[in-house]
């Protein structure tokens, strides 16, 4: 069994603005304000680690895994855990609460503790096992850390939050990947073309494509290669993936041609385009 995993960080600068927005009190004599363009205070934030776990396992089998929240705000944040299917419908992610789909993962996943409360500055691990049902179309949880704060300070209003770890499972290799036409916007002076295709995940498993687009003018001459935003999609996903020509291209009629890379497999696509005067 094989895992890979990321990380992720949340800011919550906004938030405690938003949160603080009362009528400010007087500055206590001898006070001094901060000038402009000082922070008063650090960014407050929470990380999770990791954010992404992608399993490779078979069916029936159980893998444990540890999960990290790391808290840089200036409260005491409690969190209950809880673990959601994810589910395409239409081509679009969703979350089902465990128990709710049948044969789904999140009804027989174990988290230990099953709460935690981590002080300011300070991080909190939790240890999940996910199990696999015998027979599952799903490929896909996110186990969440919800909680919040009460604030004691008058006029602050409390902290909530909500982060969640996703985590795929690849267990067959059934990888099957379909790549739209190319659409491209219109080119300005201050704005370069940005090609856009729509990829699909046609198979079973979760796929990770790395793709690439070159644009040939009317006489084959390379004049741009660009790169996808690299996206996870999920069997039965559809999403936009966007490359941006790095540089101005000149009237005419261009011809591009992208490539996609997952799982040691390639799909490959043709289009074209007229930039006009």
């Amino acid at each position: 069994m094989k895992f890979k995993s990321k990380r992720a960080v949340i800011s919550f600068v906004a938030l405690w603005s938003i949160a603080r927005a009362q009528t400010p009190a007087a500055p206590a004599s001898g006070a001094q304000t901060p000038a402009a363009g000082t922070n008063a205070a650090p960014p407050s934030s929470l990380g999770l680690t990791p954010a992404v776990i992608m399993v490779r396992c078979k069916p029936g089998q159980s893998t444990t895994q540890v999960l990290t929240i790391v808290n840089n705000t200036a409260q005491e944040i409690s969190f209950n855990m809880a673990t959601e299917d994810v589910v395409v419908l239409d081509g679009k992610r969703s979350f089902s609460p465990a128990g709710r789909i049948a044969n789904g993962i999140a009804s027989s996943v174990v988290t230990t503790p099953a709460s935690v409360v981590v002080k300011a500055g300070e991080e909190a691990s939790v240890q999940v096992t996910y199990t696999l049902p015998p027979e599952t179309a799903q490929r896909a949880v996110v186990t969440f850390f919800r909680g919040g704060a009460v604030s004691s300070v008058p006029g602050v209003v409390g902290l909530a939050a909500s982060m969640g770890t996703l985590v795929t499972f690849n267990l067959s290799i059934d990888y099957q990947l379909e790549a739209g036409p190319v659409q491209a916007s219109l080119q300005t002076t201050t704005a370069n073309t940005i090609l856009s295709q729509e990829l699909r995940n046609r198979g079973s498993e979760p796929v990770v494509p790395t793709g690439v687009i070159v644009i040939l003018n009317a006489s084959g001459k390379r004049m741009a290669k660009a790169s996808f935003a690299t996206q996870r999609l999920l069997p039965g996903e559809r999403l936009i993936v966007a490359a941006t020509s790095p540089a101005q291209l000149p009237p005419g009629h261009y011809r591009t041609f992208s490539s996609f890379e997952f799982e040691r497999k390639v799909v490959t696509s043709a289009g074209e385009f007229t930039i006009t005067e």
